[in-house]
């Protein structure tokens, strides 16, 4: 089921994306904000796995939302301290925001 699930897919591409530009993070913030990300982005793999396996999958979904508004948050400021370019932060954004529809259309049904 858990590989089936686009929101899973969506978070997995974007976490080896994401995980490839932390690894180009100057070494003063890698193992500060990158972890940070890092954090974040785990933290959404558990709470999808949760949802899928456990009951209560509406706290789970806000879970996961709430981890996205932290990244969005991060991603910004690593921007914002031209740790990351402009053009990967609109990607970033984009794909946060692909991630965040899927989030809501879930909570809805649940």
């Amino acid at each position: 089921m858990l590989n089936d699930l686009k929101i899973f897919k969506e978070v997995y591409d974007f976490s080896l994306w994401m995980y490839k530009i932390i690894k180009k993070f100057p070494k003063s913030e890698k193992y500060t904000l990158g972890e940070k990300i890092k954090n974040c982005l785990l933290n959404i793999f558990d709470n999808i796995i949760s949802f899928c396996k456990y009951d209560y999958k509406k706290r789970y979904l806000k879970n996961i939302d709430l981890n996205l508004e932290k990244l969005r948050i991060f991603l910004r400021f690593a921007k914002d301290l031209n740790i990351l370019s402009f053009k990967r932060y609109n990607y970033s954004e984009k794909k946060l925001y692909e991630i965040g529809l899927l989030v809501g259309g879930l909570l809805k049904k649940y």
